[in-house]
């Protein structure tokens, strides 16, 4: 690194301490609970891998991963929502909101008659969508991503490879759409048949809210801290989640060598990641 890129990243390091954590990570309250879930599954929070079962309380920025299982969570309103297997979301949280981001796998939403005006938002490889009175199953594959409309009508969003919002479509009763990197959405008026195969089969009947059958809460099982393995897929994501709430979130884990190594190694030269890099020098040679 020269000089004048450290004299660069010093002053940014002196603005960055002006920022905040967004809100999506800000504050740990519980937002929602796992109601059901048929094995064990996977919990990032803050800088920890857990592992989980039902009856786990969730908190914003949360990341979620099923494993070959799938989980129902109740909570999220205005909607039951469902994850099939192999599926990896963070939940994104402020006051009044509450975001779904897919990264991978299935999921469906069920709506149900909210108790407060809180609102959900859908974040799913290259469409975006606020959740309205209507059932619906999302899944994102590593070729395109695919959403039935079971009942109701919902309106969808078309992102670009930037985040940036486009074209908005409205999905009505039992339209289905695909969308294969930065193509236009297309629509049918009926499910691919590789689609309904490949279907999860907890996904063909409607959801059910638990209720009081939601067992209580079980002590977290800390597995180990996070390696960037674990991390890498959020931060080269599809989902443009934003690099300076990742780079903050998890810069206590570079104190850990090999942590530190693959984030130079791979993150390298990108700003948000530059600045906690200086930040731990800074404190490791204070002078």
């Amino acid at each position: 690194m020269t000089g004048a890129h450290v004299k660069k990243l010093s002053i940014l390091l002196l603005l960055a301490g002006l920022f905040q954590l967004p809100h999506v990570l800000a504050a740990p309250a519980t937002i929602a609970v796992i109601s059901f879930a048929e094995k064990p599954l996977h919990l990032i929070r803050a800088t920890t891998l857990y592992t989980i079962g039902a009856g786990t309380r969730l908190q914003g920025g949360d990341i979620l991963q099923t494993g070959g299982a799938g989980i129902q969570i109740e909570g999220l309103t205005p909607a039951i929502v469902a994850l099939g297997p192999d599926t990896r979301i963070l939940i994104a949280t402020n006051s009044k909101a509450a975001q779904i981001n897919l990264l991978s796998g299935w999921l469906k939403l069920q709506p149900v008659a909210a108790s407060t005006h809180a609102s959900l938002a859908v974040n799913a490889g290259g469409l975006a969508f606020n959740v309205t009175n209507s059932a619906s199953v999302i899944h994102v594959g590593s070729r395109q991503s695919e959403m039935f409309v079971e009942d109701g009508s919902q309106p969808v969003t078309e992102l670009d490879n930037h985040g940036k919002a486009g074209r908005t479509l409205t999905l009505n009763h039992e339209d289905f759409a695909q969308r294969a990197g930065d193509a236009p959405l297309k629509t049918t008026a009926r499910p691919e048949q590789a689609f309904v195969d490949a279907l999860p089969r907890p996904f063909l009947d409607p959801l059910v809210a638990l209720g009081k059958k939601i067992p209580a809460a079980p002590a977290l099982k800390k597995e180990r801290d996070v390696t960037y393995e674990d991390i890498a897929p959020w931060v080269v994501s599809p989902l443009n989640l934003s690099q300076q709430m990742l780079a903050s979130r998890f810069a206590p884990r570079l104190t850990d060598p090999a942590f530190r190594q693959a984030v130079k190694t791979n993150r390298g030269g990108v700003l948000e990641w530059e600045i906690e890099l200086l930040r731990l020098e800074r404190r490791k040679n204070p002078h």
